[in-house]
């Protein structure tokens, strides 16, 4: 129920690509893990973290992640499960308060997100993002300003959702709240432009948001809902991936629009779709650059050391041996690369002058 049943017993780097000032640092946390499941959760993390790396666009910007595993154990297993969502009443007792049915859904899973940001201040100071492992198999999840999932069927695919909304500001993309032929009041988006990137009220192509992506034979609106008191039964009339504007998003049957058919901020293990992708990489890409130190008159050893410290990979020609020191590099000290990049040095040897 509060921070008084477990405790916080340590951090550990899973993903080192280098100093936290220049990466982006995800924080891993665990809730509802006995002290004797902390292996589980290890191994949890870790699947999530493989998951993630395996994931595009993550894949290509992996090397301006660092991940960090924060150890938190709890008195009970589990969450909360009340049973005014359908659940058993279940309550637990855990440091984070991990709660099913929240809003009315029984699949909305919250934290105190108070408690696990400060967690993060505590543990990894430079922290960007913050993704919640809750021990339980009760379908669950949610994407606030703390991303939570639990340990249901395709656990990690319900992970890689929830971190477009809290980390990227992605919206969702389906067309219903508490589902489709559930919803009683989702039939027409207010006409106010989302400030998501991945949804729109606009139909304009010129003004479009992702209107860069959109083929110029590519219909816009690419569909419409005949029937705005359900959700759109209709099937895809366009090939897989393509952009344009497909009408029932932002859990609304009408009225709002997303970029393709189907996208994981829509269906789970479905790829991110190209705006969701570009808007990812648009936050990582950055942190994938490093500054060239300067290692110029330097004996080889010591560059060597510096170079690899930087992130970077050093390659030497001219003159090796125990007294040689670097005469001229490239990249030049100073420039931006990205991460992994190769420094070249040529080398001299004798006394440095």
């Amino acid at each position: 129920m509060t921070t008084a049943d477990g405790q916080v017993l340590g951090t550990t780097r899973i993903i080192d690509h280098g100093s936290p000032a220049e990466r982006w640092n995800l924080v891993v946390l665990g809730d509802g893990y006995r002290a004797n499941q902390m292996a589980q959760f290890a191994q949890d993390a870790s699947r999530f973290c493989a998951t993630l790396q395996a994931t595009h666009p993550f894949d290509g910007v992996w090397s301006g992640l660092n991940l960090y595993r924060v150890d938190v154990t709890s008195t009970d297993s589990g969450a909360d499960d009340p049973a005014a969502c359908g659940g058993p009443g279940t309550r637990a007792r855990t440091y984070f308060d991990a709660a099913f049915c929240n809003n009315g859904a029984r699949r909305l899973l919250l934290v105190n997100q108070a408690t696990a940001m400060a967690v993060a201040d505590q543990q990894v100071p430079q922290w960007h993002s913050i993704v919640v492992i809750v021990n339980s198999t009760e379908y669950g999840g949610s994407g606030g300003a703390v991303a939570t999932y639990s340990l249901a069927a395709a656990a990690e695919q319900i992970a890689l959702h929830e971190l477009g909304h809290s980390a990227f500001g992605l919206a969702d993309e389906y067309e219903s709240y508490l589902g489709c032929g559930v919803d009683t009041d989702r039939d027409h988006h207010p006409n106010q432009e989302p400030g998501e990137p991945n949804v729109t009220v606009n139909t304009n192509r010129a003004t479009l948001k992702w209107r860069s992506l959109v083929a110029q034979n590519t219909p816009v609106p690419t569909t419409r809902n005949a029937d705005c008191a359900r959700c759109d039964p209709q099937g895809n009339p366009l090939p897989a991936g393509t952009v344009g504007l497909y009408e029932g998003a932002h859990y609304f049957h009408c009225g709002a629009f997303r970029p393709q058919f189907d996208c994981r901020m829509r269906t789970l293990n479905k790829p991110y779709c190209a705006v969701c992708s570009q808007q990812i990489r648009r936050v990582l890409l950055p942190f994938t650059q490093v500054t060239v130190p300067f290692v110029g008159e330097m004996r080889q050893a010591a560059a060597h050391r510096r170079v690899v410290a930087a992130g970077l990979v050093p390659r030497f020609t001219g003159q090796t041996g125990p007294s040689a020191w670097v005469w001229r590099q490239s990249p030049t000290p100073g420039r931006v690369v990205r991460y992994g990049s190769v420094v070249t040095m040529q080398l001299r040897t004798g006394p440095i002058p």
